[in-house]
């Protein structure tokens, strides 16, 4: 199903009671995952409605997943974590069978609209940290981990006063502790690449902590400061590959303007070892309230306007190695964790499409080819349960086929560089006949200028015997250009 034809859809729900209970006054907004919806209660409350695409209500576990964020927000037992009042499936008319969730209204923006729109300062950002922070205090006190914290998932509600305050969304992704089990899945890895602590990013399920959702707050500060993420790179898998392996660059060396009680205590969240960070959300807030002490008072309502929003990523060319495992999942979770909140509608490129489904959930050989063909969030999430090793190999071949791309690419630039060497002889141009008149002229000026050769430059000064010209080592020679060959064979012997 296209994005438009999604959205015309969600517009011919509004008006219509789910449950007899909630009626769909306006639509917030539209996900890959879900439509959002201001509604009305029967007894005249008001609220937001999450509705789960129905064409993904049918698989149980993004169901599960989908209905899990009521539980997990409302354990945080916090005013900064988006209250979740209801739950339920619909039955029965054309949404049968979809699952719903009823959340407060929020009236504002999120923090990556409202940095877009003007930026926000190192007082401002410290500020925002600050109230993520309490919240997660709370959170990590009741065994809740977010794991998806990024712009998106950080709402601003308008406030009276025009004070700043932070309502955390989208607890879809939490990882709740039960005892001393954890509810999550080995190998999979869930979140937003550009936020991802390094053991998220390498699926290492058993060393997620609280410590994990201090990094993407750190990687949030970073990226809003400076305008550029921890790391920059042309797909998510190369980005999550850098989040695994590459520890972050200290912001100052990014944006040498970051103030140094800001920058160490983003260098300290975002460090690549989980013990050189801070060791719990209260002893980062500490480090924040006392920067916030240590600045000046703001002489007006924003201090950042010399600054520019931050900008899109631009590309890198850096393709690291992955298991199958963690690859499967990155896709798969990536996509299928673009979730929507109660905020002003946002264009969504994310759409469904049945035939993909369709194939993901046979669980097939095509399974795997037919997810990423498609880009599907859904899909992707589907066959990463039905058919890791299909989506494994599909993966496999789209990082093959962008490294013969590359490959090709540099064979050219080579062969530029080949024919640059003579750049007097030009390509295809008709050589001039010689005739013997002419052959005979030149063996005669060659035969002069043997019987009288020219005296040799003088070399040194007649006087001071010093050299006149700095003698130059002989010219190096060029390397032979690698074949395609040689190159296929020596990237084989990486391949994982």
């Amino acid at each position: 199903m296209t994005p438009d034809a999604q959205e015309s859809r969600a517009r011919e729900r509004i008006g219509r009671v789910l449950e007899g209970k909630w009626r769909l006054e306006r639509l917030l907004g539209m996900g890959g995952m879900a439509a959002v919806y201001a509604a009305r209660h029967r007894n005249g409350a008001r609220a937001a409605v999450k509705l789960l695409h129905p064409e993904l209500a049918r698989h149980a576990q993004l169901r599960e997943r989908f209905l899990r964020e009521g539980y997990a927000a409302n354990r945080v037992e916090h005013p900064g974590a988006v209250a979740v009042l209801d739950d339920d499936v619909v039955e029965g008319g054309p949404d049968d069978g979809a699952a719903y969730i009823v959340m407060e209204l929020l009236e504002g923006e999120v923090l990556e609209e409202r940095a877009a729109r003007a930026p926000l300062s190192e007082r401002e950002l410290l500020q925002v940290a600050d109230s993520v922070l309490d919240v997660l205090a709370a959170a990590h006190g009741h065994g809740v981990i977010h794991r998806d914290l990024k712009p998106d998932n950080l709402f601003l509600p308008r406030t009276a006063d025009g004070s700043l305050r932070v309502k955390v969304l989208d607890f879809g992704l939490a990882r709740v502790a039960e005892g001393s089990r954890l509810q999550t899945r080995a190998g999979i890895t869930l979140g937003t690449p550009a936020y991802m602590s390094p053991e998220q990013a390498a699926g290492r399920a058993d060393e997620i902590d609280g410590r994990a959702d201090l990094f993407s707050l750190g990687a949030v500060m970073f990226r809003l400061r400076t305008g550029k993420r921890v790391h920059e790179a042309a797909s998510p898998l190369e980005l999550v590959s850098k989040m695994a392996n590459v520890p972050a660059p200290p912001i100052r060396d990014v944006d040498p303007s970051v103030s140094e009680a800001f920058a160490a205590i983003v260098d300290r969240a975002i460090a690549f070892r989980r013990e050189e960070r801070y060791a719990d959300a209260a002893a980062m807030r500490a480090d924040v309230r006392a920067a916030l002490d240590a600045l000046e008072p703001p002489t007006s309502p924003s201090t950042a306007g010399s600054r520019t929003a931050p900008p899109r990523s631009a590309p890198s060319r850096w393709i690291p190695l992955l298991s199958a495992s963690v690859l499967v999942g990155v896709a798969a979770a990536w996509l299928a964790s673009a979730r929507f909140s109660p905020a002003p509608p946002r264009a969504h490129d994310e759409a469904t499409s049945a035939s993909a489904l369709a194939e993901a959930s046979a669980g097939g050989a095509d399974a795997g080819d037919a997810a990423v063909e498609s880009s599907d969030a859904a899909a992707l999430a589907i066959a990463a349960d039905a058919a890791p090793d299909a989506l494994g190999d599909a993966l496999s071949d789209a990082l093959e086929d962008a490294e013969d791309a590359e490959d090709e690419e540099e064979e050219e630039e080579e062969d530029e560089e080949d024919a640059a060497v003579s750049p007097d002889a030009e390509a295809g141009a008709p050589l001039e006949p010689i005739g013997d008149a002419a052959l005979d002229a030149e063996d005669a000026a060659h035969d002069v200028a043997v019987a009288k050769p020219k005296p040799p430059p003088a070399t040194a000064h007649p006087t001071t015997k010093k050299p006149l010209v700095k003698p130059q080592p002989p010219p190096k020679k060029k390397a032979p250009t690698t074949t395609k060959k040689v190159k296929q064979k020596k990237r084989k012997k990486k391949r994982w």
